[in-house]
């Protein structure tokens, strides 16, 4: 394999942010990532121009609207650029980014002939786990009493469009009597949501974000693991949460994504549900029977470090563009 040198430009203020995880998986496969950080101040499009003509990397992989888009246009004289987009909502800003790369990548499988319509050069790539970052270390006593639970939840519970469903879900849950802790932001602290924050949902509220060997531990030591994709009638549109979740030897049951029969095998390596009655039948099922809920997990980590690390996933990446361009 040819060893590439590439800029990666993206967020990376925090430990959490994605971009480390794409570092580390081109890293593994020799490849040397020089990371571009739009976070650090003003006049980025300039920044970025010096640094490739410094560097002169053989292509720089974007994520999201970071760098302008005549930024974007721009850098492809003086090399190939990239965008893998992590989202399958399609904003009103994205359809020029993806004009004007020379290979576009969408974690949803079901948004790629929409976006071959803008640019032929189009591909789906699902996201993936990186074990590297999710390391438990010692579980200890405390960490029993904080992070088990019989049913857990990571993520966030805002307010915009596609968290509402999750309150809905979450709170069928606590109505049947099965255990609940949920991690993530805060509610909003809002009018309308003051009943949430003191009833049942708030009080499940496990307290913190969570990221790493936290949510490594929240994985390993609840019962099932509750995941609820954005958009699951778009076809392989699987957030990476399942990918971390499954990786980190959870017990996954998700709302039914179209196609993730392709990527895990539901009753086999992870389960999923359609309706929130069949949620709450699976979830008492799973929950009555140990030894196939723990069978099922490991066979879904299994599975994940097998075939759907970062590792694996950025050779696919650039296996692609050296066939694309």
């Amino acid at each position: 394999m040819k060893h590439y040198k590439i800029v990666l430009t993206t967020e990376l203020s925090q430990q959490w942010n994605s971009g480390w995880y794409y570092k580390s998986g081109f890293e593994k496969n020799g490849h040397t990532v020089i990371t571009f950080s739009t976070d650090s101040g003003d006049n980025s499009g300039e920044r970025a121009r010096r640094l490739i003509r410094q560097r002169k990397p053989d292509f720089i992989l974007h994520l999201k609207d970071e760098l302008p888009v005549e930024t974007f246009e721009e850098l492809r004289k003086g090399t190939r650029v990239i965008m893998w987009y992590p989202d399958p909502v399609i904003p009103e800003w994205l359809p020029p980014y993806v004009r004007a790369c020379d290979v576009f990548f969408t974690m949803s499988e079901g948004l790629v002939e929409e976006f071959r319509q803008i640019n032929p050069h189009s591909y789906w790539l699902s996201q993936a786990f990186e074990p590297s970052a999710f390391r438990t270390g010692e579980i200890t006593d405390q960490d029993e009493k904080l992070y088990s639970s019989d049913v857990a939840f990571v993520g966030n519970l805002g307010s915009k469009p596609e968290y509402l469903p999750r309150r809905r879900y979450l709170q069928r849950v606590l109505r049947s009597g099965v255990g609940l802790k949920w991690w993530g932001p805060r509610l909003p602290r809002k009018l309308s949501t003051i009943p949430l924050i003191f009833g049942k949902l708030g009080r499940s509220y496990g307290g913190k974000f969570v990221w790493g060997g936290e949510h490594a531990k929240i994985a390993r030591l609840s019962k099932i693991y509750l995941g609820f994709d954005a958009m699951p009638h778009v076809r392989k549109s699987m957030s990476e949460r399942l990918y971390i979740a499954v990786g980190c030897g959870a017990f996954y049951m998700c709302r039914h994504v179209e196609g993730i029969e392709d990527v895990l095998e539901p009753g086999k390596e992870i389960v999923t549900f359609h309706t929130e009655d069949e949620m709450i039948d699976m979830i008492k099922y799973y929950l009555r029977n140990d030894d196939l809920r723990m069978k099922i997990a490991e066979a879904g980590r299994q599975r994940v470090l097998r075939e759907h690390t970062y590792e694996i996933r950025m050779r696919r990446l650039i296996k692609t563009i050296e066939d694309a361009v």
